[in-house]
């Protein structure tokens, strides 16, 4: 599928459209839609050139080398999301969301396309970007819901220790919450999917030629991947971040201890 000249001007005028109802009824959002405008065209430009590169060269080096960096980034924004500090959640995360990453795209490669090369790029890198796009959506809040629960109902996770609980046992409770905060993305999506949400890698497919029933199936195996990486990243990152949270004896570290091992 190529975009011509004919394309590009219909683009142009688009986008003439909302810029005609800005001015005529004089809506105070020129700046944010020329900001967004052009950061969005900066972005896909970038994005693109790098792309292209990567496509042309199609080496397994620089294919997992652009999945590192694209994890990398997931893990930054994640964490600055979920209102972590980097020096203590940055390397949990990124391990975690690298594992997680690779070891879900390469399966679903290797079955879903039947492709002796898992780590071509025309498969593994849209595959770990749907992935990696979940995971910063759906884990920055999921984070940021266990880390903050521990903190402001600690008394409850004392309470369940001093009744006999193991650690382990004392915060399920917030992993509890953690993974359903951490779900609720992708199964909001699935469940209002002809209502609220638009089934956007089906159509896709439809428009670059594929038949209806890989087009369905490719976007049933979007949602799957999304669903199971998501806690999957999120259980993986719990656990090699407890040092940061706990002392050795399981017990919470308090917020002064914490901001000394950090400093």
């Amino acid at each position: 599928m190529n975009i011509g000249f004919m394309g590009i001007c219909i683009l142009v005028i688009l986008l003439c459209v909302p810029v005609y109802l800005i001015y005529f009824y004089k809506l105070n959002l020129q700046r944010k839609f020329a900001l967004a405008l052009a950061k969005v065209v900066g972005y896909l430009a970038l994005i693109g050139i790098m792309l292209e590169f990567v496509f042309r060269m199609n080496n397994i080096a620089l294919n997992i080398l652009w999945v590192v960096l694209l994890a990398l980034l997931t893990s930054v924004v994640t964490v600055n999301r979920a209102h972590l500090t980097m020096k203590s959640y940055f390397i949990p995360a990124f391990i975690s969301t690298l594992v997680v990453t690779f070891c879900i795209g390469v399966l679903v490669v290797l079955a879903a396309f039947s492709t002796e090369n898992p780590f071509d790029a025309r498969y593994l890198i849209p595959v770990t970007g749907f992935i990696l796009g979940g995971i910063m959506e759906s884990n920055c809040k999921a984070l940021e819901t266990y880390y903050a629960g521990l903190r402001n109902h600690n008394a409850l996770f004392y309470y369940l220790l001093g009744n006999g609980a193991s650690h382990n046992q004392a915060v399920r409770y917030f992993v509890k919450r953690a993974l359903e905060r951490s779900m609720i993305p992708s199964l909001g999506r699935m469940a209002y999917i002809i209502i609220g949400v638009t089934p956007m890698v089906m159509w896709a497919m439809l428009l670059a030629g594929s038949d209806v029933y890989s087009a369905v199936l490719m976007q049933l195996l979007t949602f799957a991947m999304v669903l199971a990486a998501s806690p999957l990243a999120l259980l993986l990152t719990l656990m090699l971040a407890k040092r940061y949270a706990f002392d050795e004896y399981g017990k919470l570290k308090s917020q002064e201890k914490v901001n000394k091992a950090e400093a």
